[in-house]
């Protein structure tokens, strides 16, 4: 994937997929004595594989250029609606405004 501009907004330490991350880590924590191993390390791989998503669809909602025209090429492109949409990234489906 070829990206066009830095991400426009510095890195910071503050990132809501990692906060939700350990919560739920810690949730998952407090009953894995409740759980099989192999259930316990399911969870904590779908755990990891969900931060993962919210974590690049963090980051590519970043990548957005949120400015009301564009010229790429000679062609001028003017912003007409914010949508979502869904892109498939190598930890699955990821959802972006």
């Amino acid at each position: 994937m070829e990206v066009c501009h830095p991400l426009t907004i510095p890195a910071s330490n503050h990132c809501p997929a990692i906060e939700m991350l350990q919560h739920r880590l810690s949730l998952l924590r407090q009953s894995c004595h409740e759980l099989h191993w192999e259930d316990y390390e399911n969870e904590l791989h779908n755990l990891m594989a969900l931060a993962e998503q919210e974590i690049l669809s963090e980051d590519l909602q970043k990548l957005d250029v949120n400015e009301p025209s564009i010229e790429v090429k000679g062609t001028v492109y003017r912003r007409v609606a914010q949508n979502h949409q869904t892109y498939q990234s190598a930890a699955g489906p990821v959802r972006v405004k």
